[in-house]
């Protein structure tokens, strides 16, 4: 593969896309086009993964793949993992070939992402109990995120922590509570084409879960570890940066 891909990135829960500019910057300044998208359910009580879903497919994917043929690497953050392994369906490169079709999703990055199996909630994917840091709200639908600088941001420096938490928004509650439906992140299309960033001193997603998530998954995943909190992106964006375009890279090289 010659033609470089575009690198696709979305946000997790409580978080917009411009949580992303540090990270995206670095990808750009090394040559790399991007795309980021924040998701449908944050602070919106009244959607859930399935509106997620179709936000990834029809406002993300679809366009760039189907209409303009582009070639993806998709980046997903946090709870992204979980809409994201339903709006993949049918949109890999390798099917798309097959089918004498332009672009497709070249391969997948989660980074300390969920990985969902058919029929898992987020809720039951933690143990079935809200996170410590969870404060629900049922009476507006939403769950706030408790003491976001130690949650999200411990190791980010400042003034660029105080910044990111007045950035956080709430996330529908319900979103946490719906099912997978089918999942495609284990397809042959993906062989030697997934990759999971295990964010070692997380404090939202707790590394024991991330490593339940891969061995749950059925897949093969190239695991890398990063020494950081949920929030590379802003605390090791350089660094972030170089594991993902070598991700990128092995990637491009099976096909």
């Amino acid at each position: 593969m010659t033609l470089a891909p575009r690198i696709v990135l979305v946000t997790g829960a409580y978080h917009v896309a411009s949580s992303l500019n540090l990270l995206t910057a670095q990808l750009e300044q090394s040559g790399w086009k991007t795309n980021r998208s924040a998701l449908a359910t944050v602070n919106r009580p009244d959607l859930s993964a399935p509106d997620d879903i179709a936000l990834l497919t029809n406002c993300l994917l679809r366009p760039l793949i189907v209409e303009e043929g582009a070639d993806i690497v998709l980046y997903v953050h946090s709870y992204a993992g979980f809409p994201a392994s339903a709006a993949i369906a049918g949109l890999s490169k390798s099917e798309r070939s097959a089918k004498a079709q332009k672009g497709g999703i070249i391969g997948l990055i989660y980074q300390s992402a969920f990985i969902p199996t058919e029929g898992d909630t987020v809720l039951e994917m933690i143990g079935g109990q809200p996170a410590s840091w969870h404060d629900v709200h049922p009476d507006i639908g939403l769950v706030k995120a408790l003491d976001l600088k130690q949650t999200f941001y411990h190791d980010v420096p400042e003034p660029l922590a105080t910044e990111a938490c007045k950035k956080v928004l709430d996330h529908s509650l319900v979103a946490f509570n719906v099912s997978s439906g089918p999942v495609f992140y284990g397809t042959q299309h993906y062989d030697k084409r997934r990759a999971y960033i295990h964010t070692v001193n997380d404090m939202t997603l707790p590394p024991a879960d991330q490593d339940k998530f891969v061995n749950n998954s059925g897949a093969e995943w190239d695991v890398r570890r990063i020494d950081t909190s949920h929030s590379p992106f802003l605390s090791e964006p350089k660094m972030l940066a170089s594991m993902v375009v070598e991700i990128t890279k092995g990637f491009m090289a099976t096909y």
